[in-house]
């Protein structure tokens, strides 16, 4: 086969955030090495402009019941038939979780028949995670032919869920460096920056109540927590003058100004199959704390590409956070080789040529009837 002649379906109805931007990039590198169509939801905020790439939109509906009216119409599912008639793709590749997935793979598998793949970004359900994701998930993870994980340790939880090792794909978090084209040269300031949708899972209260005296004694820094969700929990720890909060969905430019301004980025996750967070920080060169949880460690290297600490341990934090407060030159070092690394081992190109790779084991006829389901 030659290399430009594989055809990739790329299929990703989340309409904004870090699922929205894996899809976007795993995209556009790829379209420069096989042929790619890409499935979006109509109203989708993609961070760049995707020009080059042949993309259709698909009407997914809005709110609970529009969402389900549009499921359930046949329009729905003959759009997506045409599509898959006409670009008559090698492999089908959804990119993200979304409810509507277990129906994308009845129709994918029982109607176009075509091999299905399942990039997997959160192999183990956070605190918090609604009912009803983990019902379709659940219903869903069985049906794709091969998985794309982002860690060794996603790959050995399908493993032992009897998944075939041989059909599981691992390739690391690409690095987010599109944020970087909007740079606008703010000076760093002494900031620690918490930044991603609040959950329960990522920590915040150990951040503040380890930050908070911090901050006492360095009047001087601020601590930053900008993102969407909850902090009704965390109300009475917010109320402090050197805690800034943006209690919303920030936009590409907002969070490179972010970025810019940060010192120190902190990611005190209680659990975490992998974050998006980190290779962002990383294309900024900006010196990372995080927990040793999930697939957090095959990114931060403990004291070569940042500091890794114990979760949930407020005095391990606030150890972590007074040592880089307190030396700015083990920052930069920190941030160097982070931003090393990213555009060594998280380079977009490498992850594309991977995926081209585990396609082609697909397209070849060997896919047989699917993976067995995970138990």
């Amino acid at each position: 086969m030659a290399e430009r002649d594989i055809r990739v379906l790329l299929i990703c109805l989340t309409r904004r955030g870090g699922l929205l931007h894996y899809n976007d990039c795993l995209a556009e590198s790829l379209s420069r090495i096989c042929d790619v169509k890409l499935v979006c939801a109509a109203g989708a905020e993609h961070a760049r402009a995707l020009s080059e790439i042949d993309m259709e939109a698909l009407d997914t509906g809005k709110g609970a019941k529009g969402t389900l009216l549009k499921l359930f119409a046949p329009q729905t599912w003959k759009s997506l038939r045409r599509i898959a008639d006409q670009f008559d793709p090698d492999v089908i590749h959804i990119t993200s979780a979304q409810e509507w997935n277990p129906a994308l793979g009845l129709f994918i598998r029982g109607r176009l028949r075509k091999p299905l793949i399942y990039t997997v970004h959160d192999v183990i359900h956070h605190e918090g995670t609604p009912l009803y994701f983990k019902i379709t998930e659940g219903l869903f993870r069985g049906m794709p032919d091969g998985l794309s994980v982002l860690t060794e340790q996603g790959k050995q939880f399908f493993v032992q869920k009897g998944f075939p090792a041989e059909k599981i794909l691992v390739t690391p978090h690409g690095v987010y460096d599109f944020f970087t084209q909007h740079r606008t040269g703010i000076p760093e300031q002494k900031e620690i920056l918490f930044f991603g949708r609040i959950e329960p899972y990522k920590g915040l209260n150990v951040l503040l109540e380890a930050a908070r005296p911090l901050l006492d004694e360095n009047p001087d820094w601020k601590l930053q927590i900008a993102g969407g969700g909850d902090v009704t929990p965390y109300r009475e720890l917010l109320d402090h003058p050197q805690i800034c909060l943006t209690n919303r969905f920030l936009s590409d430019e907002e969070v490179a100004e972010l970025m810019e301004r940060a010192a120190i980025v902190a990611l005190p996750y209680l659990s975490a199959s992998q974050s998006g967070v980190i290779p962002t920080a990383f294309a900024f060169g900006k010196p990372v704390i995080a927990t040793a949880v999930g697939g957090i460690p095959d990114m931060v290297r403990d004291r070569e590409t940042g500091l890794l600490i114990p979760p949930d341990d407020v005095n391990a934090l606030r150890d972590a956070l007074r040592q880089l407060m307190t030396d700015p030159e083990l920052r930069g070092t920190l941030g160097e080789a982070g931003q090393e690394f990213a555009s060594s081992e998280l380079s977009w190109a490498s992850i594309a040529e991977k995926h081209v790779s585990f396609y082609r084991q697909f397209s070849t006829g060997d896919s047989g009837a699917g993976c067995p389901k995970t138990r």
